[in-house]
């Protein structure tokens, strides 16, 4: 039994089971049976990254009968062009706006994101830099029981 490498467009996507339908350019537009889209980890530790969407080119593995298979994930063409192309820059573009990059040559990140961000833990949190931090917003509130400040303290303003 051979596998074959296609091409095709998302045309349903099930959340709860990670598994897409794909309309196949090969086979004139035949819509194949639901393919499994493969995760990193599904044990002990679990991801969940988000799904293909609807209408996004894909390519898939299916069996010579066409039945089984999985979605490999999106591709990107000359009609939809990949956003970044440096070498030295992972991207993720989220269709609300949100985005994180990171570029390994300079060692930066940026997180732009549209809504809020929590950042949570059960124990210590320690943020150290080597530059000053800068924090612009039109206000901040300190919800704590005790505040201990080592070094001195410049204000300006009241």
């Amino acid at each position: 039994m051979g596998v074959e490498l296609e091409y095709g467009e998302i045309s349903a996507v099930d959340y709860l089971s990670c598994r897409v339908r794909v309309r196949l350019d090969d086979r004139d537009g035949v819509e194949s049976y639901w393919l499994n889209v493969p995760q990193r980890n599904t044990q002990g530790t679990k991801r969940r990254p988000l799904m293909p969407e609807l209408g996004e080119q894909v390519a898939v593995l299916l069996d010579a009968d066409g039945v089984g298979g999985v979605c490999l994930g999106g591709i990107y063409s000359t009609a939809e062009p990949p956003p970044v192309i440096d070498e030295d820059t992972d991207y993720v573009s989220f269709s609300d706006g949100t985005s994180i990059t990171y570029n390994r040559k300079v060692s930066e990140m940026a997180l732009d994101c549209v809504g809020a961000t929590t950042l949570k833990c059960a124990r210590n949190l320690t943020v150290e830099s080597g530059e000053p931090v800068l924090v612009k917003a039109p206000s901040a509130t300190l919800d704590v029981p005790q505040v201990s400040l080592n070094g001195n303290l410049q204000m300006k303003g009241n």
